[in-house]
């Protein structure tokens, strides 16, 4: 992986294939290179490390437009997150064959390349790479000596491939043809006047088209400038028929922040408004998800929920346990999607399954979500992208998060995003249930405190000089550890993920009463601790258990409510909160937790908004 871009028309080809690959950088990379045809050859550019610097190695050779070096206006880029073979010029995409006549870009993974390799090896190919890609290359350069056609080829060749792709291909004797292909991971075909596109998400070639594709599993498309031709892997003509799509908005301008991580975070009170206009515009109506395609005999006798994602939208789910469970009174089990490949599905047909995925193309998530519905049980979808694998497999059991594109790879606005959906989701299925006359009571509170939480939210940003202000002075320290406890227990392994992702800050979260289990011991001047305190059931054990941390000389943070005196007594530190309930508390105890990751990694000198080894789409196993 990690993000692939295509153009084949009239326009000058760099340019469109620099403006795609910027517009997939934000589903992070570590190299990044185009293939382009050039007379009678192709031409391989590539570089690890930023695309400014394969910008510059393009500005030397003097190609900037066509007419200059020959260059024609068909071309592939590619951004690379690597996984088979270190980030270096050498792994990097494009691959070619040996003689040089394919060039390849790849998003995926082969579980077999070990044994095609072997196998082209002996056949006397050399390979210059340690990647799987380059394997996929020779191996249709291999085929293609003995087939009638370069989509015979390409048709034998996959044949033989067993994992994850999706593959932009160019072949030096077509030079007015671009091919794709892919299984489980996803391709976008952008249809234009007298031009196409080819890309791994609508929103890169939304920017120049408003008429998508996408290509199915085990599906192949050719190309050219004024058509595109789509077959099965015999070789069969299938007919595919274009969607329209809304050209997305320059989602890469600031807005005047100085990372896309600042102006996410700051967004989080308007995504958070717009779904509750959307589903919950008073607090004396009902959820309005009647869209979702329900049978409310089902809705009543649910038996079970199973919510699998990964990351980020891990600790969504882990928070709409609580809110299912102390609203909708239903068992509710979170599974981290790459756990539950391993595990004996046990559900029943009253059972509903929640997928949840930022993107909606999480590999595992997605390989998870398959393995739940072969019990015949329900599925719901949650995700920010409505053309996504995910999507497709919800169909009209799906909600769509609204939270616009994230360009940073740590997840903000899309968590609270995903947060929002499961508290209506819930809310939602109580309605449909029987609830006791004390339960109706609370979910009509829940509902009240809904509607508050956008200007909580609101007011809790305006305080970002003052989270900088109180957390800088811990960014010398070598660990942390996150406690807290119920249903902000998620938000303290959140907050540890985030600090880790973007400060490279080691750190830890847990549930505050297993400190004295074993965490305790790590404890010492240079290890903060930092508690999630509200008032609730909680608020007691919490703060008992940070005061056993603090009597082991632990600096102490705490994130908790305006007033609350107690806890200023306790703490070193106190990164306040407009007041708010327990059960909502959540929306707000994550927000300076978020500034505390991202001051601490800017002081630092990180990348915050493309982190070291992390890709923002995760679409392989």
């Amino acid at each position: 992986m990690c993000g692939i871009v295509g153009y084949i028309g009239k326009k000058e080809i760099i340019p469109i294939l620099m403006e795609g690959l910027h517009s997939l950088e934000y589903r992070g990379y570590d190299s990044s290179g185009i293939a382009l045809h050039k007379g009678n050859s192709l031409n391989v550019i590539k570089s690890a490390g930023k695309i400014s610097i394969l910008e510059e190695i393009l500005k030397k050779k003097g190609s900037h437009s066509n007419g200059k070096n020959g260059y024609t206006h068909c071309g592939i880029g590619h951004t690379r997150w690597a996984t088979h073979g270190e980030p270096n010029d050498i792994n990097a995409h494009p691959h070619s064959d040996t003689d040089e006549k394919i060039a390849v870009v790849h998003n995926g993974i082969i579980r077999n390349y070990q044994e095609v390799r072997e196998k082209l090896v002996k056949a006397g190919i050399k390979f210059l790479s340690t990647t799987d890609t380059e394997v996929i290359v020779q191996l249709i350069a291999f085929h293609l000596k003995n087939s009638n056609s370069v989509l015979e080829s390409i048709c034998k060749s996959v044949n033989e491939l067993d994992g994850s792709y999706a593959l932009a291909i160019l072949f030096k004797d077509e030079p007015q043809k671009i091919y794709g292909i892919r299984k489980e991971s996803p391709l976008v075909i952008g249809i234009g006047e007298k031009e196409n596109y080819i890309a791994s998400d609508s929103a890169t070639v939304s920017r120049f088209v408003d008429k998508i594709i996408r290509l199915g599993d085990n599906e192949i498309v050719e190309i050219s400038l004024e058509k595109t031709i789509f077959y099965d892997l015999v070789g069969n003509k299938i007919i595919k028929n274009p969607q329209i799509v809304i050209k997305t908005k320059d989602f890469l301008d600031k807005r005047g922040y100085k990372h896309y991580l600042a102006k996410e975070i700051n967004e989080q009170a308007e995504v958070i408004s717009n779904l509750l206009s959307d589903y919950l515009p008073s607090a004396e109506k009902t959820v309005n998800f009647d869209f979702l395609k329900f049978d409310k005999e089902f809705l009543k006798n649910i038996d079970r929920i199973l919510i699998l994602a990964c990351g980020t939208a891990w600790h969504a789910g882990l928070v709409g346990k609580y809110v299912f469970e102390n609203t909708a009174s239903i068992p509710t089990e979170v599974q981290l999607a790459s756990e539950f490949l391993n595990l004996k599905p046990l559900l029943t047909k009253n059972s509903l399954v929640i997928g949840i995925s930022q993107s909606g193309e999480t590999a595992d998530t997605l390989a998870a979500v398959k393995k739940a519905l072969s019990t015949g049980a329900a599925f719901l979808g949650i995700t920010n992208k409505p053309d996504s694998a995910l999507a497709d497999l919800a169909k009209d059991k799906l909600l769509i998060s609204k939270a616009g594109t994230e360009v940073s790879v740590a997840a903000t606005k899309t968590f609270t995003a995903q947060m929002t959906m499961l508290y209506l989701l819930a809310i939602f299925i109580s309605e449909h249930r029987i609830p006791s006359l004390e339960l109706g009571k609370e979910i009509n509170m829940l509902k009240h405190e809904l509607r508050m939480i956008p200007r909580l939210v609101d007011q809790t940003l305006t305080r970002a000089e003052y989270y900088q202000e109180q957390v800088i002075k811990y960014a010398d320290k070598r660990d942390f550890v996150f406690i807290g406890r119920g249903i902000n227990f998620p938000i303290a392994l959140e907050a540890a993920l985030k600090l880790k992702e973007l400060s490279y800050i080691h750190a830890s979260g847990y549930a505050s009463g297993e400190m004295k289990h074993g965490p305790i011991a790590v404890l010492d001047p240079n290890v903060p601790v930092v508690s999630i305190i509200v008032p609730g059931e909680t608020y007691d054990r919490v703060l008992q258990n940070s005061l056993e941390a603090k009597s082991r000389s632990a600096p102490m943070i705490a994130v908790a409510v305006d007033g609350d005196k107690k806890v200023d007594s306790v703490f070193d530190t106190v990164l306040h909160i407009p007041s708010v309930s327990e059960i909502a508390s959540p929306f707000l105890t994550v927000i300076p937790l978020q500034f505390l990751a991202y001051y601490i990694a800017e002081h630092l000198g990180r990348d915050v908004d493309q982190p070291r080894n992390l890709a923002k789409s995760v679409t392989v196993e």
